[in-house]
C-alpha cells in the first residue's frame, strides 16, 4: 500500500514540479522533538539495554531510524540555530553558545509560515529575539521543557498545516529530582569506556537516564494527541538531540558521543515501518528537506542537502561526508571535523587548549571523579582526553574498529592517504563556507577546574563626583619599551594556553609553583611593560618555553627538574598573598640527592629592571658568585627590589623552607650571604633570625638608615619615623650576631664600606669584634682572594655545624616581631621600640642563668631539660619542681610584674588578651608580613572627600603591591566576608562607617576600636576631627577575632618617594594616625599627618 502511495506522489511531483503540492491539506505537517544533551545511543531503538524509551522506540519501529545522523556542532544554541537556518554554525552569525540568531538569517520556520503554515515553538528557546517572529506562538515549559507540547497541538490553527518546534530541557543538567518513577539505578548504568566506572559516575548517569526517559514520555503524549486529531499519518516527526550527553568527552566534542544524534523519522503516510537508513545525514539538511516536502523552493541561503528521497528509499544517499565544528562554549575553542561512513578526522586549531567539557559537566560528579583519579595518576590513557596538554593538532579514527574514538591514528603511515583525503575535504568545506580561524578567540568565562563563572575585575568605583587625584607614578620597576604587536600577541596567546593548562589536575599538585612562577613573570612583564629592549621578547619566549615543557610533563604525571643539577628555577606560593614567587638553585653536577646537604642562601643586589621574568632568566642562564662544592645554593627573589625587607624578608624564609621541603637539607648547615642590596639583606635578615644560620656573610650594602643616606639632624623626619628605623637598623640587633660567625666584606674603595664600619662600632660597643675582610683596591665588588678567604671561614662553620642546643644565647630586639633565638622566646616587652635583650647561659643541664632588659615575658624551649631545673633570672631564683606531670618536652613560661622591682614567676600560659604579643604588636606594616585580606567597601562614603580619598588609596595600594611587592592581594567585598576569612587573615579594611559593613560591625562590638567615628565627627586619642575631611589610618587587634589584626585604610606605609634607596623602605606610620585630606596623597604620604603615635603594651 505504501509503495502505491509513493508511485502516486511521484506522478504528482513529475507533473507539478518539485514540491508544488496543490492543496494545503496535502502538505505534510512537521514536528521536530529535540532533546537537550542526549547522545545517539541512549535510546532502546539504538541498542541501549536499560534506558526506558518505549515511545521513541515505537516511532522507530513504525518509521525510519537513521544510524549515521550527525549534528553540525555539539553545542546547544549554535546547533539549534544551524538546524533552523539550514546553515553551518559559523555561517549563521550565532556560532558560539548564547549568541542570538541575527535578523538577516532565514529559518525554514519562516519559509513555512510565509507559505501558509501555522508555526509554534514550545519548551526551551535559546535562539535569541529575532527569530521569534518566525513563529505564530511560542510557549515555555519546565522543568522538562515538554510540558506545553500537547497544549500547542491542541491550540493550533486547525485550518493550516503546521510546524512544531518542540525543544526539551531534558536531559540538560541539573537533574530534576524524581524525574521518572521508578528511577534508574546504578545497576542500569552502562558506563562508556572513556569514563571511569565509579559510584559517582554511575549515580550521575542514572540521573541522566531518568531525564531521557521523561522526555520519551512526552513524545508518547504528542503521538497520542496527533492520533486523536487524526493527523499522525501525514505528520513528519523527527526525534533528535541538539548535542551529545552532558558528560566529559561527549558534549562539545567532535567524537560520535558529541555530534552523532538519534534521528528517528516518523511519517506513516510515506515512510515504510521499521526502515533503517545507514547513509550519512546532517542536521543542516533538515531545513532543505522540510521545505522540499512542503512543495516549496529551497532558499539559496540553505547549505544543507535534502534527504527527502532517502525517506522513501533507504538506498538513496544525499551526501558522502558530514562536517562539524566546535566554537566557544564556556571555554575558548576552535575545532573542525569531517567524517565519512568509516573515518573521523578532527583538526584542533588550538591544541594548547585542553578539551575541557562544558562548565556544567565540569561541576559534575563524573568530572570530580575523573579529576581525583587524574590527580593521583590513576586515570588510564583512554580516559585522559580531557586532560591532555597539548592535545593532538590532528586526530584520525577508524570508527569501525574503534567506535569510541580512543586510538588516534593520525600518525599511522598506513592511513596517510585517508588522512590526506579527509583533510583536503575539510579544507574544501572551509573554503566553500568561508570559515576561518579567528585571531582573537572568545576567552574562557568559566573556571576549567571548578566550572564556576570566572570573576570579573570588579573593584569599587569612586562615586564622589569630585575631580580625581593625579596618579602617583611608580619608580620601581621603571617603564620599559614597547614590543612589536606581533610579539605581544604571541606572548599573550601562549600565556592564555598555559594558564588554562595549569588548571589540569596533575598540573595543580605540589610542583605547580614551579610553573606558575614562570607564567606569572611573563604575564606581568606584558601587563606592566617590563621589557627594556626589543630583544627581551626572546627572554619571555625562553621562560614560556620552559613553562610549557614543564606543564607537558606534569600533565603526564612526570617531571625532570626536581632532580636536575646545574641551574634550576623553581617556585612556591607565598603565605602572605598566595602569589607564586620564584627562586633559583645551583646544584653541583655530581650532587647526591640522598645525602643531607648544606644550603647557601645568596641574596642578590639591587636591579630596578630585574623583575620576575629577568630574574628567572638570569637564574636559568648565569652562575652565581658562590658555588661551594657538595652544597646547594639558593637565590631568593625577595620580591624584587625591597632590600629583602617586609614581604621580601618573609620571602627569604619561605624560600628556604620550600627548599628544605624539596631537598634533603641539613638544617644546621644553612649559610646566609649577599652583596650590595643583598649584603644589606644579609645584615638584617641575619640579625633578625640569627638562629637559622650557621654563618652570615654580608658584603657591602647598608646596615641602618640615618648615616647611610647622610641625613642631617635638621632633616630628620618625624619622631615616630625615626623610632621605626628600629625595625631594620641592624645595630639594634647586633648581639644576635654573637650567636654565630659573622664575616663582613667591603671593597677598599667602595662607599658601601660604611655598612661594615657601622657594624664594627656596634660590635665594639658591646665588647666584641666584627671580622671585616677588605678587598684591596676594590670598588663595589669582591676581590677573588677575599672571597676565597670568606668562603674558607664559612666552610669551617659549615663543617662544624650549629650546636643543637647552644650553651649561651643572646637575643636583642626592639619589637616582638623578632623575638626568638634558639631556645629563648620573648613574649612581652615593657615598652616597644626600646633596647630589649636577653642573655642566657646553660651552666649545667639543670641550671640556667638569664639576664634581661625591657622584657616582661619569656619562654624556655622544651628542647631543654627543664624538669627540676633551677633558673636564675635577673638575680632571682625560680625552681621548676621535679614532677611526673612536667615532661621534658614542656616549655617553661616566665612573666615579670611591672615596675622597676618587677618579680619574675613561672606561669602556665604565654601572654594573651588585649596586650601586645608576638604577631600582634604593630606597627601598620606588620599586618603585611603574613596572610591578609583586603575588605572592599560595597557602599558609598557619606562624605565625598573621604569617598575620593578611600578609592584613590585603595587603587594606589593594589597597584603598588603588584608593581613593587610582585603579588596580587586577596580581596573580598564586605558583604562576602566569612568567619573563616576573619580567622585566617588580617583584615585590611578600606572605607568609613557608612561604606564598609565590616567596619560597621566592628564598631558595634563591646570591645571595639579605640576611636569614635560617624559621618559627622572622628574622635581619636581624645581629640575631635571633622569626619568630612579626616580619616583614621591604624592597626589594632581585630574586634571580630582578637588573634588577627585589622588595618584601616592603609597598605604598607613607605611610598614611591622612598624607593630611591632601599634604606628608606621602612615603615613610615606607627600604630595609628589621623590623616587630613586637605592635602592630596603624594609619593611621600597619604595626606597631611596631623597626629600619629604608638599604642602602649595594652593597646591603649
Amino acid at each position: 500500500m505504501c509503495n502505491l502511495r509513493l508511485i502516486a506522489l511521484a506522478i504528482v511531483l513529475l507533473f507539478t514540479g518539485l514540491g508544488s503540492v496543490s492543496t494545503a491539506s496535502d502538505r505534510p505537517n512537521f514536528i521536530v522533538m529535540i532533546g537537550d544533551d542526549i547522545s545517539w545511543d541512549d535510546y532502546g531503538a539504538y541498542g541501549h539495554p536499560t534506558i526506558r524509551t518505549p515511545h521513541v522506540d515505537a516511532l522507530a519501529k513504525g518509521g525510519m531510524r537513521f544510524d549515521l545522523a550527525f549534528l553540525t556542532t555539539s553545542s546547544c544554541s549554535p546547533s539549534r540555530c544551524s538546524i533552523l537556518t539550514g546553515r553551518y554554525p559559523h555561517s549563521t552569525g550565532a556560532g558560539e553558545l548564547h549568541q542570538s540568531l541575527p535578523a538577516d538569517q532565514l529559518t525554514f520556520a519562516k519559509v513555512l509560515k510565509d507559505s501558509g503554515y501555522y508555526t509554534a515553538a514550545a519548551g526551551k528557546w535559546h535562539l535569541g529575539n529575532e527569530p521569534k517572529s518566525h513563529f505564530d506562538v511560542i510557549r515555555g515549559g519546565g522543568p522538562s521543557g515538554c510540558e506545553q507540547w500537547v497544549a500547542s497541538l491542541k491550540n493550533r490553527d486547525k485550518d493550516k498545516p503546521f510546524f512544531m518546534w518542540f525543544a526539551a530541557t531534558d536531559a540538560h543538567r541539573g537533574w530534576s529530582k524524581d524525574a521518572v518513577s521508578p528511577p534508574h539505578t546504578h545497576a542500569d548504568v552502562v558506563v562508556p569506556p572513556y569514563l571511569p566506572d565509579t559510584e559517582d559516575v554511575r549515580q550521575d548517569l542514572a540521573l541522566y537516564y531518568d531525564e531521557v526517559s521523561r522526555m520519551d514520555e512526552y513524545v508518547g503524549k504528542v503521538v497520542a494527541e496527533l492520533k486523536l486529531q487524526n493527523v499522525f499519518e501525514n505528520t513528519v516527526i523527527i526525534v533528535m538531540a541538539d548535542n551529545g550527553r552532558p558528560f566529559p568527552r561527549c558534549k562539545t566534542t567532535m567524537y560520535d558521543s558529541g555530534i552523532r544524534t538519534p534521528f528517528v523519522v516518523s511519517w506513516p503516510q510515506e515512510v515504510d515501518p521499521g526502515a533503517v537508513n545507514g547513509n550519512l545525514v546532517s542536521s543542516v539538511d533538515i531545513a532543505s528537506t522540510f521545505v522540499e516536502l512542503a512543495g516549496l523552493p529551497v532558499p539559496k541561503s540553505f547549505q544543507g542537502r535534502s534527504f527527502a528521497q532517502g525517506l522513501r528509499n533507504v538506498a538513496v544517499a544525499n551526501r558522502d561526508y558530514i562536517y562539524a565544528e566546535h566554537n566557544w562554549h564556556d571555554y575558548a575553542a576552535h575545532d573542525r571535523a569531517v567524517r565519512d561512513g568509516r573515518y573521523l578526522y578532527i583538526r584542533n586549531s588550538f591544541p594548547e587548549f585542553p578539551a575541557t567539557p562544558p562548565a556544567d559537566a565540569v561541576r559534575s560528579l563524573s568530572y570530580d571523579s575523573m579529576q581525583a583519579l587524574e590527580a593521583e595518576g590513576k586515570l588510564p590513557a583512554h580516559q585522559r582526553q580531557c586532560f591532555l596538554y597539548p592535545r593532538a593538532a590532528e586526530e584520525l579514527y577508524d570508527l569501525q574498529a574503534d567506535p569510541h574514538s580512543l586510538n588516534n591514528l593520525a600518525a599511522e603511515p598506513a592511513l596517510a592517504d585517508v588522512k590526506s583525503r579527509l583533510s583536503a575535504e575539510l579544507d574544501g568545506w572551509i573554503s566553500q563556507t568561508n570559515d576561518e580561524v579567528p585571531t582573537d578567540l572568545t576567552p574562557d568565562k568559566f573556571h576549567r577546574r571548578l566550572g564556576t563563572r570566572l570573576p570579573k575585575a570588579d573593584l569599587p568605583q569612586d562615586r564622589s563626583g569630585l575631580p580625581p587625584f593625579p596618579k602617583i607614578q611608580h619608580k620601581i620597576p621603571p617603564q620599559g619599551v614597547e614590543l612589536e604587536a606581533e610579539v605581544l600577541d604571541e606572548l599573550r596567546s601562549r600565556l592564555t594556553a598555559l594558564k588554562i593548562a595549569l588548571e589540569l589536575p596533575q598540573a595543580r599538585g605540589a610542583l605547580s609553583g614551579d610553573v606558575t612562577a614562570l607564567v606569572k613573570s611573563v604575564e606581568w612583564a606584558v601587563d606592566l611593560g617590563e621589557f627594556y629592549s626589543p630583544a627581551h621578547g626572546d627572554i619571555a619566549r625562553a621562560v614560556l618555553t620552559e613553562a610549557e615543557r614543564r606543564v607537558r610533563l606534569l600533565a603526564r604525571g612526570e617531571n625532570d627538574w626536581t632532580r636536575q643539577t646545574g641551574l634550576v628555577v623553581r617556585g612556591y606560593y607565598s603565605s602572605i598573598d598566595g602569589s607564586p614567587q620564584p627562586y633559583g638553585l645551583e646544584i653541583p653536577n655530581d650532587f647526591d640527592f640522598e645525602k643531607p646537604s648544606p644550603l647557601y642562601v645568596w641574596l642578590h643586589g639591587r636591579g630596578d629592571k630585574t623583575t620576575d621574568m629577568h630574574f628567572i632568566h638570569q637564574r636559568m642562564t648565569r652562575n652565581g658568585q658562590v658555588t661551594p662544592p657538595n652544597a646547594i645554593v639558593v637565590h631568593p627573589f625577595g620580591r624584587h627590589c625591597m632590600g629583602f625587607k617586609s614581604a621580601g624578608e618573609i620571602d627569604v624564609l619561605e624560600c628556604v623552607q620550600h627548599v628544605r621541603e624539596q631537598y634533603k637539607i641539613d638544617a644546621r648547615r644553612i649559610v646566609l650571604m649577599g652583596f650590595s642590596m643583598g649584603g644589606a639583606g644579609a645584615w638584617h635578615v641575619g640579625a633578625h633570625y640569627a638562629d637559622q644560620w650557621v654563618a652570615v656573610g654580608p658584603g657591602a650594602g647598608f646596615a641602618e638608615t640615618k648615616e647611610y643616606i647622610k641625613l642631617k639632624p635638621d632633616d630628620y623626619p618625624a619622631e615616630y619615623v625615626q623610632t621605626l628605623w628600629g625595625m631594620y637598623d641592624v645595630p639594634n640587633y647586633v648581639r644576635n650576631l654573637f650567636n654565630l660567625p659573622t664575616i663582613a666584606y667591603s671593597g677598599e674603595l667602595d662607599k658601601q664600606i660604611q655598612a661594615a664600619q657601622v657594624m664594627e662600632r656596634a660590635f665594639q660597643t658591646e665588647g666584641a669584634t666584627l671580622p671585616h675582610i677588605i678587598g684591596p683596591g676594590m670598588g663595589h665588588r669582591y676581590h677573588p682572594d677575599s672571597l676565597a678567604e670568606i668562603l674558607t671561614r664559612i666552610d669551617a662553620a659549615v663543617q662544624k655545624g650549629q650546636v643543637e642546643v647552644p650553651r649561651t644565647v643572646h637575643l636583642q630586639t626592639q619589637t616582638l616581631r623578632y623575638n626568638k633565638m634558639h631556645w629563648l622566646t620573648i613574649g612581652g616587652l615593657e615598652r616597644h621600640w626600646q633596647d630589649s635583650r636577653v642573655d642566657a647561659e646553660i651552666r649545667d643541664p639543670q641550671s640556667f642563668k638569664i639576664t634581661t632588659k625591657n622584657v616582661t615575658a619569656l619562654t624556655l624551649d622544651p628542647a631543654l631539660s627543664l624538669n627540676g631545673a633551677t633558673i636564675h633570672i635577673d638575680g632571682q631564683k625560680i625552681q621548676v619542681p621535679r614532677t611526673k606531670a612536667l615532661q621534658t618536652e614542656e616549655a617553661v613560661n616566665l612573666t615579670k610584674t611591672s615596675g622597676d622591682d618587677g618579680v619574675w614567676s613561672r606561669v602556665q600560659r604565654k601572654p594573651s588578651g588585649l596586650v601586645k604579643r608576638p604577631g600582634l604588636q604593630g606597627p601598620i606594616d606588620d599586618a603585611f608580613l603574613s596572610s591578609f585580606l583586603v575588605v572592599l567597601p560595597s557602599k558609598k562614603s557619606a562624605n565625598p572627600v573621604v569617598e575620593r580619598w578611600v578609592h584613590f588609596e585603595l587603587q594606589h595600594f593594589l597597584h603598588r603591591w603588584k608593581t613593587l611587592y610582585r603579588g596580587t592581594p586577596r580581596m573580598k567585598y564586605d558583604k562576602d566576608i566569612s568567619q573563616e576569612d576573619v580567622r585566617r587573615n588580617h583584615l585590611i579594611v578600606f572605607g568609613d562607617v557608612t561604606s564598609n559593613a565590616v567596619l560597621q560591625l566592628m564598631m558595634q562590638k563591646k570591645i571595639t576600636l579605640p576611636i569614635q567615628w560617624d559621618k559627622e565627627q572622628l574622635m581619636v586619642h581624645g581629640k575631635q576631627y571633622d569626619a568630612a575631611s579626616h580619616v583614621p589610618v591604624m592597626i589594632y587587634p581585630n574586634p571580630l577575632y582578637g588573634e588577627k589584626y585589622v588595618v584601616l585604610n592603609s597598605g604598607p606605609t613607605h611610598r614611591e618617594g622612598h624607593d630611591r634607596t632601599n634604606s628608606l623602605q621602612n615603615p613610615k606610620l606607627p600604630d595609628w594616625s589621623v590623616i587630613d585630606l586637605s592635602e592630596p596623597p603624594s609619593d611621600q604620604r597619604p595626606g597631611r599627618v596631623v597626629e600619629a603615635g604608638f599604642f602602649d603594651e595594652s593597646w591603649k
